[in-house]
């Protein structure tokens, strides 16, 4: 521990001994400058730096394929206090809102660059995302020779942006981050005279309410120089009255009902998923969304406590189908939805595709063993898959490899076999002799959809000749055409397939960031399972950002075992922009599939 403290390292020099320890593979100069945003002579500088700030590791260099943090790592275990990418940007937030205020409400890179300890190029760099941050709330950044950068906006936008960084779990600010000393001081005697204000006007508000109501105030008050009772008797009458029409609005009603009902009826046409009769779906989606309206509308921010990361990671694939609902629902109210709400539109998905799967299946199948490992491992699989499926499946027989002919006079739903048989007309379920946990949910979900699913591993979808280097093209429909093309002539996908690539892209862009896209479709047929991979020789703009790495999905969603685990299975190895980086600038395929072994 004491030894660790005597390490000196900027920032930057941080965050390259971060990633690299992150990372299985070695990672190139280039792909490391992206990541960080400087350039190749700047990382190549800064690991000689770190090399000479090290004990006990070193990174190396691996000639013509990049560094490697190599040696004991007990050194970097413990925390440091330097700001870090999410640190910095909220640091020159706070700052740029709190001087907004103020009669001189300029402020040079040069002096955000000193005040964190980090280069010009860095400052600019992080501006990228807090101008981002406030776009969100029509906030601009505006730039005046010599004087610095200020926050270009109305105080009402501003107070919005304040409430929302201070319920945003990324980041460390609080709203006493935001409030004058003379406002912190009395916020127990300015929230008693909210509260006997709300009780002249009889206005009944929960409690969540009252805790953003109460924030505001502070914000206004600690931003103005007008009289006190003035601005929250004034902001109260505003609110009432904007609750009232919201409360009182028939229309955005029936305009939440219709985005529900089109989502379920565009989802039946591209995946057959039919939820268009799920009263229990529409409702809660209903009442989940009204509220999210008029939260918006009133500018009330809550703290989500489900993570949007966890979900894309657990149900992938509900999360690809609530993006495409929030696309339809943002179009129809005219509201933004964020990252941490289509994470609550995916639960409910989730929620009504299970249901879907579970509606009217009570059916008891009759199933026959097959097995050649003795009587004790084949009665040992029978009473285990009967106790699992009790009431869903009847062992009818347990018979031995050589007397399979017998089957096809034996009255049976499917069978499952130990050993390598071929059968002509009924479903057959491989499994092993130990009933592995993969091939209990092979047979659960053959009782769910009478369709007998495969348990595929990534690296078995991969392919040489499926892996394109140096793409050279210059907007996502040519990169789509060629590679959709490429697996029609290869006859892994038909016609149909194809062409549904580019409509699923205009339903919602497969772009999910950190330069990389994931094209897939929900039409047409599968003959070959297989994920194929296009590498740009630069990146190009495909809806909200860059992208120089495509990963197309040619997969029968119908006959994977778990899709949403192959999905997250891929977004693990490519979920930053160095790692991205890092495959592009290798080009390597072996490389590229040892990955995912």
């Amino acid at each position: 521990m004491g030894e660790f403290m005597s390490i000196n390292m900027n920032n930057r020099e941080l965050k390259i001994v971060k990633i690299l320890r992150n990372s299985v593979e070695p990672m190139s100069s280039i792909a490391l400058s992206e990541e960080i945003g400087c350039s190749t002579k700047t990382i190549q500088s800064d690991i000689k730096s770190i090399n000479k700030a090290l004990h006990k590791s070193k990174i190396v260099s691996i000639r013509g394929i990049g560094y490697k943090l190599e040696g004991s790592l007990e050194e970097l275990d413990v925390q440091t206090n330097l700001y870090d990418d999410i640190d910095r940007v909220s640091f020159i937030l706070k700052k740029l809102i709190n001087i907004s205020k103020e009669k001189e409400n300029f402020i040079r890179i040069e002096d955000l660059a000193d005040l964190m300890y980090v280069s010009s190029s860095t400052v600019k760099n992080d501006l990228k995302e807090v101008k981002r941050i406030l776009s969100q709330n029509d906030l601009k950044i505006i730039t005046k020779h010599k004087q610095g950068i200020c926050i270009d906006g109305d105080e009402e936008q501003v107070a919005k942006q304040i409430v929302n960084l201070c319920n945003n779990k990324n980041n460390k600010l609080g709203l006493s981050d935001f409030l004058s000393n003379e406002v912190s001081n009395s916020m127990f005697d300015i929230k008693n005279r909210v509260l006997n204000v709300l009780e002249s006007e009889e206005l009944l508000v929960t409690d969540l309410e009252f805790k953003n109501i109460v924030d505001y105030i502070l914000i206004f008050l600690s931003r103005s120089t007008e009289n006190e009772d003035l601005i929250i008797n004034e902001y109260l009458r505003y609110y009432k009255v904007k609750r009232n029409e919201i409360i009182n609005n028939d229309v955005y009603k029936e305009k939440i009902i219709n985005s529900i009902r089109t989502f379920c009826m565009e989802l039946k046409i591209v995946t057959n998923i039919d939820i268009t009769k799920d009263t229990i779906f529409e409702e809660c989606l209903y009442s989940h969304i009204s509220n999210l309206y008029k939260k918006i509308e009133l500018g009330i921010n809550d703290s989500y406590y489900i993570s949007s990361n966890e979900i894309k990671l657990k149900y992938a694939f509900a999360f690809e189908l609530a993006k495409i609902a929030k696309k339809v629902i943002e179009g129809n109210l005219n509201i933004i939805i964020d990252e941490d709400e289509t994470a609550n539109i995916a639960i409910h998905i989730g929620g009504a595709i299970e249901r879907s799967n579970n509606y009217n299946r009570k059916k008891v199948y009759k199933a026959v063993i097959v097995c050649t490992s003795g009587i004790g491992t084949s009665m040992l699989i029978k009473s285990k898959l009967e106790n699992l499926f009790a009431g869903k499946i009847e062992i009818i027989k347990v018979i031995p490899a050589y007397l399979t002919d017998y089957l096809k006079v034996i009255d049976t739903d499917f069978v499952i076999s130990t050993v390598p048989i071929e059968l002509d007309n009924t479903p057959l379920i491989k499994i092993s002799p130990l009933l592995t946990e993969k091939e209990i949910k092979i047979i659960e979900k053959y009782i769910e959809t009478e369709k007998i699913y495969k348990d595929i591993k990534v690296e078995e979808l991969l392919d040489k000749d499926l892996f394109h280097k140096n793409l050279d093209f210059s907007t996502k429909e040519e990169v789509i055409e060629y590679m959709s093309n490429f697996l029609l002539e290869k006859n892994y996908i038909d016609i149909d397939m194809k062409n549904s690539y580019f409509e699923r892209e205009k339903i919602a862009t497969t772009e999910i960031g950190n330069m990389l896209a994931m094209p897939h479709s929900s039409k047409g047929k599968v003959f070959k399972n297989k994920i194929s991979i296009g590498i740009l020789k630069n990146p190009i703009y495909w809806e909200v950002g860059e992208v120089r790495l495509v990963i197309m999905l040619a997969i029968d969603k119908d006959h994977i075992l778990d899709y949403e685990e192959l999905f997250s299975n891929i977004y693990k190895r490519v979920d930053s922009i160095a790692k991205v980086i890092s495959i592009c600038e290798n080009k390597n395929y072996e490389k590229f599939k040892n990955m995912f072994k």
